[in-house]
């Protein structure tokens, strides 16, 4: 195979993009630097490098945002959450996908039609209900608000499922499998690909979420680590040397996550794109 010509308008396409990426890395330079700083270096000069480099004001946020506890509410709430997204999701798009009768259609378009409705507009008669329902603060209302990505992840499986052969499922019917076996050891499998990918995008939502913890969770005991930061801020004043570290630990877990799962994110996108 022929060697591609490396040219000057390759030399300057990879010039341009390695500036476009210093410029979007400025925000995350300024965030971990500020963290090695107290609160006046912060505010006189902020890009510049702390002159002396200490873990005091990590150790100070850990104690001020009771961080494991903080840790504990964001893993619970994203890991159940997520756990019922694929469940409920995967279900209902086999459900609908294997059985092409009006109603199946009717409950697609229900479906597609809820996903576009912005969830801004249904605040209030949500939090209304959820009042009701004394779900208000709880792990359960979180669980429950997160859980609508449920959605979404229905209309990513059903167009998955229908690339499935309906070959390898009557197979499993001739072997004696019924319909929950046959979905749960012959059809779950295949959707690893689509499965990951929804996994690691919700992981990431729910974790980063702020509107609805601040809506709906106002406790600081059941606070997640995003809500916990928040918290800290102050009404007229801001200790900037603890809350920088302590954004720095809030965001932590999931750029460690993302630099593990990456692979994950490039092989799931790439196979919903084949599918599609």
């Amino acid at each position: 195979m022929m060697k591609k010509k490396y040219t000057g308008k390759t030399f300057a396409g990879e010039i341009i993009m390695i500036l476009i990426t210093a410029i979007f890395m400025i925000p995350m330079y300024y965030l971990v630097v500020c963290t090695f700083k107290d609160q006046k270096q912060i505010l006189e000069h902020p890009l510049s490098l702390p002159s002396s480099f200490s873990l005091d004001n990590y150790k100070k946020a850990l104690a001020t945002m009771d961080y494991w506890r903080n840790f504990g509410n964001s893993l619970l709430i994203t890991v159940v959450s997520v756990v019922i997204i694929i469940l409920l999701g995967s279900m209902a798009a086999y459900s609908i996908s294997r059985h092409k009768t009006k109603f199946s259609k009717f409950v697609s378009a229900l479906f597609l039609v809820g996903f576009m409705v912005p969830a801004q507009t249904t605040m209030l008669p949500l939090f209304t209900v959820m009042k009701n329902l004394n779900l208000i603060n709880t792990y359960q209302g979180m669980i429950l608000l997160h859980s609508n990505q449920c959605v979404f992840a229905f209309l990513m499986y059903r167009g998955f499922i229908q690339t499935i052969p309906l070959e390898l499922e009557e197979a499993g019917a001739i072997d004696g499998c019924n319909m929950w076996q046959t979905f749960w050891y012959i059809t779950f499998p295949l959707l690893k690909p689509i499965t990951i990918t929804i996994a690691i995008f919700n992981v990431m939502w729910i974790w980063n979420d702020f509107m609805l913890t601040y809506l709906f969770l106002n406790s600081s005991s059941k606070a997640t680590l995003i809500m916990q930061v928040f918290n800290g801020m102050g009404t007229f004043s801001n200790d900037w040397s603890m809350m920088m570290p302590a954004l720095v630990l809030a965001l932590l877990p999931m750029i460690i996550f993302y630099l593990i799962m990456q692979k994950q994110i490039v092989e799931g996108v790439a196979s919903g794109a084949v599918k599609g």
